[in-house]
């Protein structure tokens, strides 16, 4: 340990040193909370379109919200902004030398629940009113409860328009209506189904975390929800429950399917959860590796419980009037069986005589099975008869690079219909429809850039602005997001807003996309981020992190804040690898695949002379854990310090823990090791499921549990390393979410993993106080001092 307390004063040292550069200091990960992203417009650049922000009806003006992380209070914070395109044209003609945009509403609470995304916020879901003069959405109360709000433009002051006593989970807006799903806010605790008494329960059949753990799994839980209208009139909102309406589902994925209120408000389409399952649907065919998903009723009978992530569910026309439900299609919605590539829409006919529904299977009617049981990626749907087309079948499966849906609409009549497809980030085809002899038949096809105006997407958002004025976000990998105006007309461009002027003042180390094979010829593709003041020739330690990227966005941790560092450690001396993974084929494969794009990476990197190939770090992260953990067993020289975060790696304890109650995990395990962990199939596991090897572990792992079903989850691979005496961390976050949001629990899990591979690659501490009793655990830890000189930056 003596090598690790002399460097902190050498660094202190080397610190006073550094020539003044006009620049404060390296990003941190500080700077990466307190950074302001844009929420809406998303801006993902994989996503053609998605970096326009949405106009006014009237073309008046365009709404922005912004997110940020507020340290001192653990919380979030969102505001809701808007530009007058007025003054943004004036801007553009040079005759205003600066435009920021004006806040109408703010939010300071944090995400309750599991999100999708990473940063996510706590104002959602923007609506515009019909006259462009107010925007609803979906706030976030520090209780964790959503209700609607309406910000008007001509005055800053929120109205909400739901109780306080119901959380919101989608709306639409038609006119002077808007029809909401909510659930009861604090939900009633109730007797469980399962009691026998006051003092005993059935377990048989449950998942071990609903009997050890209840009501503690909050982030992640399923909820009741009932369907309600707003109406506007006489200068007041007045609401009305649809009666009958009430089911219980969980939110997470919500967001990703239809809620679309019909153009008189009398009607809704949604998702709503399949209760029984019809075997015919067995038919139905999963995306390719997903063969689990497959829908056939499990043994314990809960493949339609509302805890089941995988559960099926189907469009469904819901009458507002009487609350009558109708089977849109009688078929699961492909998302159900893993087509995630195609957008999950719904469009109406103006005239409520059709409906065109997207990445949905079709009811199966053929008794000899001769059906197609692929996704139908445009349909259409007569009403009432709910008599039902295809206008194309999906057949691009899970290939990015295939053509996939993103967009439909109707053209000025119900027997015309748009289709935008994508193709990778950068190219759409739109596909023009007609409805001839009662027959969908192609009439035109072409082919536009992301950027086009004309775009199906566009068109859809707005029929009233012209597409001469654009207001977008614009980033790279290097380039944090701004906010810049243009014109068509005159091709001029402008930088709008800068919304975080701060990181002008802060060193970043560069980051490019970096190509490499592996030994087999299979081609890997990451975003390296050197160190900041990288020297060619020089050799430095590297962490490798493993999940994906978004190429095109500005890179600050890799892919998701939790555990992932990219832009920190560079801060620090690191040369950093965020790998794309592979597509996973559920077989024992898959960690050999990955095993060898790990090993292909740093052979790569070192015969480049850019590594220390003794010094190499790895971060898994959920899915990908199950890589890192089987690299540290089967290559123990490989890593020489490890991150497992929130992951499963499909062993054995995993398997008996979670298998129960949980069928899609079951066949997930099963599927892999090609049998169960009884009988003659005991041997394969024994042979293959990690759990059996941690005694090949010789690298220091810090394991990050998030949620106490988290710990159930991780605590084989912890007990089994702390038991063997190997130097094991076990950091636990109690009530975070598995892409962690808040403010605290990033900071320890990003700067946690930052000072972990200072320990253990640079033999580097911090000589903050506060984090005495981390190196005191660590060293205690220590298996021995690395000797190479490491890089002595301070963070």
């Amino acid at each position: 340990m003596k090598l690790r307390l002399r460097l902190v004063g050498i660094s202190l040292v080397a610190l006073s040193l550094l020539p003044a550069r006009g620049q404060d200091h390296s990003f941190s990960v500080k700077d990466d909370i307190a950074m302001v992203r844009f929420s809406e417009p998303r801006s993902d650049p994989g996503v053609a379109g998605s970096e326009k922000a949405t106009p006014s009806p009237n073309g008046e003006y365009v709404a922005l919200v912004t997110t940020k992380g507020l340290l001192a209070s653990d919380r979030i914070e969102s505001d809701l902004w808007v530009y007058r395109l007025r003054d943004v044209s004036t801007f553009l003609r040079g005759t205003r030398a600066r435009l920021l945009p004006r806040v109408i509403a703010s939010i300071i609470s944090y995400p309750h629940r599991e999100q999708t995304t990473a940063y996510a916020p706590v104002i959602k879901d923007l609506r515009w009113s019909s006259d462009g003069k107010s925007i609803y959405f979906r706030g976030e109360s520090v209780s964790g409860a959503y209700r609607i709000y309406e910000a008007r433009l001509d005055r800053r002051d929120l109205q909400a328009l739901t109780p306080v006593n119901q959380s919101v989970d989608r709306f639409d807006v038609v006119r002077n209506t808007i029809v909401y799903k909510a659930s009861i806010f604090p939900e009633k605790r109730v007797r469980p189904s399962n009691a026998i008494n006051s003092d005993a329960l059935v377990a048989t059949g449950s998942r071990i975390q609903d009997l050890i753990l209840p009501d503690q799994l909050t982030t992640l839980t399923p909820e009741t929800f009932t369907i309600s209208t707003l109406r506007y009139a006489n200068a007041h909102w007045s609401a009305r429950s649809v009666p009958g309406y009430s089911d219980r589902d969980m939110t997470y994925l919500s967001s990703l399917f239809p809620f679309v209120l019909s153009p008189t408000q009398t009607k809704l389409i949604a998702l709503s959860p399949v209760l029984s399952v019809p075997d015919a649907w067995k038919r139905y065919a999963p995306a390719n590796g997903f063969e689990h998903l497959r829908l056939s009723e499990s043994v314990d009978g809960r493949l339609t419980s509302a805890d089941n992530l995988a559960r099926p569910e189907q469009l469904t026309l819901i009458d507002l009037v009487t609350g009558k439900s109708t089977p849109l299609a009688d078929a699961p919605a492909a998302r159900s069986l893993a087509y995630y590539l195609d957008n999950s829409s719904v469009t109406w006919a103006a005239d409520e005589k059709r409906v065109l529904a997207t990445n949905t299977f079709l009811k199966l009617e053929e008794p000899d099975g001769s059906d197609i049981t692929r996704p139908c990626a445009v349909a259409s749907f007569d009403l009432p008869t709910l008599k039902a087309q295809c206008l194309f079948f999906e057949t691009g499966d899970l290939d990015p690079f295939a053509l996939h849906v993103l967009a439909v609409s109707f053209g000025s009549t119900s027997d015309q219909a748009t289709v935008t497809l994508k193709r990778g980030v950068h190219e759409q085809v739109i596909q023009q429809y007609r409805l001839r002899e009662n027959v969908w038949r192609l009439i035109a096809s072409s082919t536009v850039s992301g950027e086009n105006c004309e775009s199906a997407v566009s068109v859809q958002r707005t029929t009233t602005v012209s597409c001469d004025l654009e207001v977008t976000v614009r980033q790279t990998l290097n380039d944090p997001p701004t906010l810049w105006a243009s014109s068509a007309r005159t091709g001029k461009s402008l930088k709008l807003w800068d919304p975080n002027p701060q990181l002008s003042r802060m060193r970043f180390g560069e980051a490019s996309r970096y190509e490499w094979q592996d030994k087999t010829g299979r081609a890997w593709s990451g975003i390296l981020v050197k160190p900041v003041g990288y020297e060619a020739g020089k050799r430095y330690p590297l962490v490798v992190q493993m999940y994906s990227y978004v190429e095109g966005e500005f890179l600050t941790d890799g892919l998701y804040p939790t555990a992932f560092a990219a832009r920190h450690l560079a801060s620090v001396g690191f040369i950093v690898l965020q790998i794309k993974k592979k597509p996973d084929t559920l077989t024992e494969a898959d960690p050999q695949v990955h095993l060898e794009g790990y090993r292909s990476a740093i052979a790569t990197l070192d015969a480049a002379g850019m590594i220390d190939r003794s010094r190499v770090g790895v971060v898994g992260f959920s899915w990908t854990c199950w890589y890192a953990i089987n690299a540290l067993i089967k290559d123990p020289n490989l890593f020489a310090a490890a991150t497992i975060a929130d992951g499963l790696d499909n062993s054995y304890l995993q398997y008996l823990l979670f298998g129960v109650g949980a069928h899609s995990i079951l066949r997930q395990m099963e599927r892999i090791r090609e049998t169960s962990p009884f009988g003659d199939g005991l041997q394969k596991w024994i042979d293959e499921a990690p759990g059996f090897h941690l005694n090949q572990v010789r690298s220091p792992v810090r394991i990050e549990a998030i949620n106490p079903g988290s710990v159930l989850q991780e605590w084989e691979l912890y007990a089994s390393l702390r038991m063997q005496k190997k130097p094991v961390d076990l950091i636990y976050f109690p009530h975070g979410t598995h892409i962690h949001q808040k403010p605290l629990e990033r900071l320890e899990s990003q700067q946690g993993n930052v000072d972990w591979f200072r320990f253990w690659l640079q033999g580097y501490e911090d000589p903050d106080p506060e984090k005495r009793a981390q190196y005191q655990r660590w060293r205690a830890l220590d298996r021995g001092p690395i000797t190479t000189q490491p890089a002595t930056s301070s963070p």
